[in-house]
């Protein structure tokens, strides 16, 4: 029992609290490059198409789910959305949450985003994702990336975190 309260509180649970508000990201994160990992052993190449691995987010999500630089996103709101086979990527359930696909991407670092997506041919390619969420309802935000590739701050498969919401 004493490991398993220690667990918790290394990775950030308050016991009182429950998890913390970016455990969302971090585990869809975790869950992508699963799915990703998978469809690549069948495959031979990765997506950037969240249905094409078998990838959604669960209703109340409050994160943008970014497979690609380019190409539209499926909403989570009543506006339109594109084809699911078309998508790359999910915004936040707008209806839940008074959050906006376009102000979370309008906020993502530039190079950040440029860094989302494919690179090189497959089989010897790789894939990164990034989620941006707003945590708080103020101007910051909370951007993770995940990728199939080692990264100098990070190895294949582990989620980084590059801009904070929450203090």
């Amino acid at each position: 029992m004493r490991n398993v309260v220690w667990l918790l509180l290394l990775t950030g649970c308050n016991l009182v609290k429950g998890l913390p508000k970016d455990h969302e990201c971090r585990s869809a994160l975790r869950t992508i490059v699963g799915l990703q990992f998978a469809y690549f052993s069948e495959h031979q190449k990765y997506s950037v198409h969240p249905v094409e691995i078998g990838f959604a987010p669960s209703q109340g999500n409050r994160y943008l789910y970014l497979f690609s630089s380019e190409g539209q996103l499926t909403r989570r709101d009543e506006l339109a959305s594109p084809p699911l086979g078309e998508s790359v990527g999910y915004g936040p359930d707008s209806k839940r949450r008074p959050v906006l696909l376009e102000d979370l991407l309008a906020k993502l670092p530039p190079e950040l985003r440029a860094t989302t997506g494919l690179a090189g041919t497959c089989p010897a390619c790789d894939v990164t994702i990034a989620c941006v969420g707003n945590l708080d309802d103020d101007a910051d935000v909370d951007v993770w990336t995940i990728s199939t590739k080692d990264r100098p701050e990070a190895a294949r498969g582990t989620p980084i975190h590059h801009l904070k919401d929450l203090p």
